[in-house]
């Protein structure tokens, strides 16, 4: 593709936009064509940031060779069929939706219209995942036995506490980066699920805190801790984990270790922060987005619709063995 990429963005709801669009605007490669959004919040970021507003998503994928859609999780399926075209990369905020039906749909629509659809899973951009997937491949720890990831963090605000336009609480929002982190590790695929979850840290309608018990294809053991359990007053914000326990050996991988322990008086209450100085995610997940828009092939680094699908398709199986007490079967996206 010559000339620069006009990329489209949906909604600002999501806590990572401001990001997004900052790192957008300082790629040269990128002009932000517009910002689609009927909430006061769009119009105010577009006008902030010096970007064309539009009330609507309709007509959007008209103006631009890519769009990333931030709008709440519930309205993904919507607006990718708004702007869907045929030949328009689309990079979607995970969760890719809250139910199989709307990850269904949005898989389907992706392949009709001829969408090049990518979900928001920056985690494995980094270089320290690319190392552990190394370390495996190389067979160093023998064959894979159990794995051990955690996402805990800080509770979100907002429309995240809302279990109608979030799909759910901690389980939803915190499940799918480290789900994709085992498949991009170890590879298979999520097969069955017992989830323990409750609202338990704070008054609210969703949970907040759960434990995931996880078959993974192969014989293989896995448990995922996604609560917002990094309480006000805590260093971070929180982590993302992963530890793998093979035949031949262990790997641990801390997606945040690289930080500074800052203390004083002059940095903000509490006296104690974390000061993270490794890679920036949301940079390298736009510039592998953008590399993808520009030469046609997606770089290994990002994640495709089926693997948001797949991470998501285990919260949803996780609701499902909350309702029941038992162990839920995990139903994975069909191979295109």
């Amino acid at each position: 593709m010559s000339g620069r990429i006009r990329v489209g963005v949906v909604s600002t709801a999501h806590v990572h936009a401001r990001s997004y669009l900052e790192r957008l605007l300082a790629n040269p490669e990128v002009e932000v064509a517009a910002i689609a959004g009927e909430a006061s919040r769009d119009r105010d970021m577009a006008r902030a940031l010096s970007i064309p507003w539009r009330p609507h998503a309709d007509g959007l994928g008209a103006e631009a060779d890519a769009i990333v859609i931030l709008s709440e999780n519930v309205h993904h399926r919507r607006d990718l069929e708004a702007v869907a075209r045929a030949g328009l990369f689309v990079l979607c905020e995970k969760p890719l939706a809250v139910t199989r039906e709307d990850g269904v749909g949005m898989l389907e629509t992706a392949e009709r219209v001829g969408v090049r659809l990518f979900t928001a899973l920056p985690v494995r951009t980094l270089g320290s995942v690319s190392a552990l997937r190394r370390t495996v491949a190389s067979g160093r720890l023998g064959r894979i036995l159990a794995m051990v990831g955690t996402n805990h963090g800080s509770r979100p605000p907002g429309w995240f506490l809302d279990p109608f336009l979030a799909g759910g609480g901690a389980v939803m929002d915190h499940v799918s980066h480290v789900i994709d982190l085992m498949h991009v590790t170890v590879g298979g695929e999520p097969e069955a699920v017992r989830c323990l979850a409750g609202n338990r840290l704070y008054e609210g309608a969703v949970d907040d805190a759960g434990l995931l018990l996880l078959d993974w294809e192969g014989g293989v053991t896995a448990t995922l801790d996604p609560s917002w359990s990094r309480l006000p007053g805590y260093p971070t914000w929180g982590d993302v984990t992963l530890e793998l326990v093979g035949e031949r050996g262990v790997a641990r991988l801390d997606a945040f270790n690289e930080h500074l322990d800052a203390y004083g008086r002059d940095i903000g209450a509490p006296g104690h922060r974390h000061l993270g100085y490794g890679e920036d995610m949301d940079a390298l997940l736009l510039a592998a987005f953008v590399e993808a828009v520009r030469t046609g092939h997606a770089p290994e680094a990002l994640a495709g619709g089926r693997d948001g699908f797949r991470a998501a398709a285990v919260s949803w199986a996780a609701y499902r063995s909350l309702r029941t007490g038992r162990v839920e079967k995990v139903m994975t996206p069909k191979a295109p």
